[in-house]
């Protein structure tokens, strides 16, 4: 419950001198307990949160779907899959796919003829408890978790996955689509994320510098260096273009129009200005346009000028990457942060350093789905189906820790708008977070 295994209270009951907590027999039949309970308590939550999406209107809703492996790299003998509600931000649904049995890796030290009956019979008997639930790679877990959840979507959930958000792999999306989960004539849109199409930029930038490294442009000069395509003015591009993206979230022609005032502006020099497309007025992010606001242009001098060579050469990456198709699919500025985000908290709870079973994966993943759908007191519920009494102090730590976390998120973001907001809307925004609870 607290994200540590039977090893722990045993080691801190030998520093206090105190006698062990409970003999490893009785440790599995807690945990057996609190998977049920867990199991029961999540399964809800998300059919809630499905019916969250349901006030929207419609039952053909938008989800991000997100896969995370047990270890790094692509041996992961257990990895979970989850698909989160574009609109409430909750949790939908939810698998643990693993390829590893403890009892069938037993299994082979006592049958080694598997012809044999008393295999068999074990065979049949173990069947309904069997760990193992996929028979494909670990990179394949997200692609057949994918799968499971568009086809039992209507049945379990009561609403079509019809808008798709995913992390750029195209193989869960395709795979999902090939399988027609809601009928010949009944497609699923892709919709993409801003943060991993924000990333392609630099990523691209980066490789184009790796492969023109000794390569010689217009200029007869190498397209990295002082002035040129650095690691510096990469982060810029890849930043400013997701902002671009993000701001105009609701308008494709003003997107390109942004994106393209980026290549635009680094071009401009004093004796060829470029300065066509960048947004105008004293709170613009060009200071060309900020001097001109303010008739103070005789003073101005461009400092962040890119030769024309090295802006000719990243050219095409800005072509394709401000291409309608896929800026289209990036309306909305929809992200998949709360499936990072959910993540990191079902890894909090069943470490990447450790094995574990496919069983302690579930509870693991059971417990922040619902912490992430009805906050830190649905573990109250979860004590509940446990048949637990629950006391003053555990009712009230849950709700306590659930409005400072709402708290803490109010102040980080109001302190990002602080950033970009004049200086009234700041002293408003200072003035309202000393008021806060």
């Amino acid at each position: 419950m607290i994200g540590k295994g039977a090893k722990s209270p045993q080691k801190f009951s030998s520093y206090m001198t105190l006698p062990a907590p409970v003999s490893q027999k009785s440790y599995d039949k807690i945990n057996d307990k609190i998977f049920r309970a867990t199991t029961v308590v999540s399964n809800s939550c998300m059919k809630k949160a499905a019916e969250e999406e349901l006030l929207t209107g419609s039952s053909d809703i938008m989800v991000s779907g997100d896969g995370t492996w047990k270890t790094r790299g692509h041996s992961s003998l257990a990895g979970v899959c989850t698909v989160i509600g574009a609109e409430s931000g909750k949790v939908i649904d939810l698998d643990v796919m693993s390829f590893y049995c403890k009892s069938c890796e037993v299994s082979k030290k006592f049958y080694a003829d598997k012809s044999k009956s008393s295999y068999q019979q074990w065979q049949s008997r173990h069947t309904k408890s069997c760990q193992k639930n996929h028979f494909g790679s670990a990179g394949k877990m997200k692609v057949e978790g994918m799968k499971i959840f568009f086809r039992r979507s209507v049945a379990q959930r009561g609403v079509r996955y019809l808008f798709y958000m995913g992390d750029g792999d195209a193989s869960a999306f395709k795979d999902a689509c090939e399988g027609k989960p809601y009928g010949i004539n009944t497609g699923i849109k892709k919709v993409e994320c801003v943060g991993h199409v924000q990333k392609r930029m630099g990523t691209r930038l980066r490789r184009l510098k790796k492969d023109m490294k000794r390569k010689k442009l217009a200029d007869r000069k190498t397209i990295g260096g002082r002035e040129r395509l650095t690691d510096e003015l990469m982060k810029k591009l890849a930043t400013y273009y997701g902002n671009s993206i993000r701001k105009n979230k609701n308008n494709l022609f003003s997107m390109r129009k942004d994106i393209w005032a980026i290549w635009m502006h680094f071009l401009s020099t004093d004796a060829d200005l470029q300065q066509h497309f960048c947004p105008t007025g004293e709170n613009s992010w060009c200071k060309y346009n900020q001097a001109k606001f303010k008739n103070c242009l005789e003073k101005f001098k461009h400092k962040s000028s890119v030769p024309r060579a090295v802006m000719d050469t990243i050219k095409p990456i800005f072509k394709a990457l401000s291409n309608p198709t896929l800026l289209n699919r990036c309306l909305g500025g929809k992200t998949q942060n709360t499936n990072e985000s959910l993540n990191s908290l079902i890894w909090n709870f069943c470490s990447k350093n450790t094995n574990s079973s496919k069983k302690i994966t579930q509870i693991a993943s059971n417990l922040p789905c619902i912490n992430y759908d009805s906050g830190e007191k649905g573990i109250l519920n979860v004590l509940k189906e446990l048949e637990l009494d629950t006391g003053e102090q555990l009712v009230k730590d849950p709700l306590f820790r659930d409005k400072e976390r709402v708290k803490s998120s109010w102040l980080k973001d109001a302190a990002k708008k602080l950033l970009f907001k004049p200086a009234k809307q700041k002293k408003r925004l200072k003035t309202a977070g000393k008021k806060l609870p």
